[in-house]
């Protein structure tokens, strides 16, 4: 069954989060809050329990997220469920 918009990107990219990290959101910069979002694209971004960050980049929140998803699958940081 395929993705459904916003909450099917958001369901896919917590589900690659491994417990003791915390996805932090999806937003569109620049941000004076986070100087590492500048771009006016969307960034969906979490953290590590050491505080480094992943971020996933697109034209829409759903893009972003979907990024997202695929780095952590690609950097090997992804959950799996054993």
């Amino acid at each position: 069954m395929p993705k459904a918009g916003l909450t099917g990107s958001w369901n896919g990219a917590m589900a690659t989060v491994p417990p003791e990290w915390q996805l932090m959101g999806v937003v569109r910069g620049p941000r004076e809050v986070d100087r590492k979002i500048q771009s006016q694209s969307w960034v969906a971004w979490a953290r590590d329990p050491d505080g480094e960050r992943v971020d996933g980049r697109g034209e829409s929140p759903e893009q972003a997220l979907d990024d997202f998803t695929n780095v952590m699958r690609k950097s090997g940081q992804a959950f799996k469920v054993e």
